[in-house]
């Protein structure tokens, strides 16, 4: 018999109107699974609001899954995910239980709805007392930081995110924007011009990765890419630069900035990953990107990406791939693949209009607007259970 979860209880609201975190608890249900939908279901209801008390809901069996549990919540226009892995104590000689949020393509000094994310945020992290918080890229908008004393980085983290349940390390990789993303040699000129002349100012990704933003909030770590080992060995996460691997930038303006796209090298990456991968002794692989693999809000699926990373990661059984950049939230697993992908890139501008929707295979999920969408992956003898509640 495979633990499956009963079906979730009717939204509980504080008396900010703000919707309270879920406590979630286990039944048996046989082992083969098929999708299950409810009245949030259909296919219309990916793209539009559902009516209140409505839920989206599908299973899929993994049996090669370890056992553990790994239990999330999504604020859809927010793009939060807030993630739950647990391992059966059975299995391990202690009960291990990590807790984290994900969140993606934010920092705009608190706009357009940067501030109400972060509300959000703090709401959740006071309830669920995450371990970390895990950021998709794209932490500074529109150009990246243009030093390490860039008031930016207060204006649009620290000053932003300054509940105290948020107060934990923030692992942060790189988006397009903190390349100093820039077109044309004039915006650039013009971005720069706010520099007057400072040599320690210019378009750069470098100044994220700088100790020295570290020492002035010590919850910042960003890397290009880097592993994080949870529990001695239950869970390894994975955090790659997906930047190199885009073809558009290749020929960019802001490819030449300092320590730019062409400074670096997509297939140096992939080998690393590859390498880690197969390294790893971990129960559960989860892999974070900026790019998505798979997408079904443009008119085809990442090619720079799909044919080089996907083929990776259903190698090493990875089992979820968190990615940003597109904004809005998705998610995408295509039939017999281990590998389940989810975009969360509403943490500031989200998209609303037009509601588009294309037909790129393995679309279980895709919202724009405000909601809440939670996910669940549960393993006793796997399941994958996500539900939508407006």
């Amino acid at each position: 018999m495979a633990a499956a979860m009963r079906p979730f209880p009717a939204r509980m609201v504080d008396e900010h109107g703000l919707e309270k975190p879920q406590e979630y608890e286990t039944v048996d249900s046989e082992s083969e699974l098929t999708p299950l939908n409810t009245a949030a279901s259909s296919v219309k209801s990916l793209h539009q609001k559902p009516d209140a008390g409505s839920a989206l809901t599908g299973l899929q069996q993994r049996s090669a899954w370890p056992a553990g549990v790994l239990t999330g919540l999504v604020l859809l226009a927010v793009g939060l995910v807030a993630a739950v892995i647990a391992v059966n104590p059975g299995i391990f000689k202690r009960e291990f239980k990590s807790q984290f949020l994900l969140v993606g393509d934010w920092g705009r000094e608190g706009m357009p709805n940067q501030t109400a994310v972060a509300a959000l945020m703090a709401q959740v992290a006071d309830s669920l007392k995450p371990d970390f918080i895990l950021s998709m890229g794209d932490n500074f908008y529109e150009n990246g930081l243009l030093s390490v004393d860039d008031p930016q980085f207060h204006s649009s983290f620290s000053e932003v995110y300054s509940a105290d349940s948020l107060q934990v390390p923030w692992h942060a990789i790189l988006g397009n924007h903190d390349y100093g993303e820039c077109w044309t040699d004039e915006s650039c000129a013009e971005v720069t011009a706010r520099c007057q002349g400072r040599p320690d100012c210019y378009l750069s990704p470098l100044h994220q990765l700088d100790v020295a933003l570290w020492e002035q909030d010590w919850r910042w770590h960003c890397e290009r890419s880097f592993m994080l080992n949870l529990g001695n060995g239950v869970a390894d996460l994975f955090f790659i630069d997906t930047n190199p691997a885009i073809s558009d930038y290749q020929t960019a303006v802001f490819a030449n900035n300092t320590g730019g796209i062409l400074q670096q090298s997509w297939q140096e990456n992939l080998l690393e990953l590859e390498a880690n991968l197969a390294r790893s002794t971990a129960q559960w692989k989860l892999v974070i990107g900026h790019h998505p693999v798979r997408r079904n809000n443009r008119p085809d699926n990442n090619m720079d990406m799909l044919p080089t990373l996907e083929p990776v990661l259903q190698k090493y059984g990875v089992q979820a791939y968190f990615c940003g950049h597109e904004h809005n939230l998705q998610y995408i697993h295509q039939q017999n693949s281990s590998v389940h992908y989810v975009i969360t890139g509403g943490g500031s501008l989200t998209d609303y209009d037009p509601i588009v929707h294309y037909d790129n295979g393995g679309s279980q999920f895709q919202y724009w607007g405000s909601g809440e969408l939670t996910p669940c992956l549960v393993h006793s003898r796997s399941s994958l259970k996500w539900k939508l509640g407006a």
